[in-house]
């Protein structure tokens, strides 16, 4: 199963980041450019940030999983299966652009990745039809692992899922065809948060412009 694979890649950059601490070493130099865009616990900020990252990039498998499950449930697994494929190709066949060392850090960037294509689609799907297609909201811990890694580089990133996503939800009419599918009018799946799944008590949040 891909979400195993998935699992055994998360575990290996895991086993790797406690031997070399490389990410760890990288959170603390940035700490004080961090803590002008977050509001971090005061004891231990750098252990609450890879706390807050381990809980992301480990949330990607439970993620697809989910949506895989909820989607055949309601009806449009077929549909919905091409966004999961990408989001899961993130992680298994990273783009050039992305290091390949299979540290942390590498698979931070690919979960942003992957979990940034899950966001895009439900707000194509909130803009076009007024209402969610995954039950998933990642949308405040997208915005804290944008800031984790800078800028100008997760820019990029964004921009890399838009095109993607823009690709995939304009074809064959699909608007047309989504707005006929049976699970779509559905309600009755509860809308899971950032905090759901990554499990996360870390007390992590976006610091409000003054």
């Amino acid at each position: 199963m891909v979400s195993l694979e998935i699992r055994a890649t998360i575990q290996a950059a895991l086993q790797m980041e406690g031997e070399t601490q490389q990410l760890r070493g990288r959170l603390a130099q940035r700490l004080p450019q961090l803590q002008e865009k977050l509001v971090l616990p005061e004891g231990d900020p750098v252990s609450a940030l890879m706390a807050f990252i381990t809980g992301y990039v480990t949330s990607v498998p439970s993620c697809l999983t989910l949506v895989t499950a909820v989607s055949k449930r309601l009806g449009f697994f077929d549909y919905a299966a091409p966004f999961l494929h990408l989001a899961e190709d993130y992680f298994l066949q990273p783009p050039e652009a992305l290091p390949q060392d299979g540290g942390l850090e590498a698979l931070l960037d690919e979960a942003f990745l992957a979990l940034r294509l899950l966001e895009e689609v439900n707000d194509h799907h909130i803009r076009h039809l007024q209402r969610p297609l995954l039950p998933v909201d990642m949308t405040e811990a997208n915005i804290i692992v944008h800031h984790l890694l800078g800028d100008e580089f997760a820019t990029r990133l964004e921009q890399l899922v838009q095109f993607t996503a823009t690709q995939l939800l304009h074809r064959e009419h699909v608007w047309d065809q989504v707005r006929d599918l049976p699970g779509i009018h559905e309600a009755t799946v509860p809308l899971f948060s950032s905090k759901d799944l990554t499990g996360s008590t870390v007390k992590i949040s976006l610091r409000l412009a003054s």
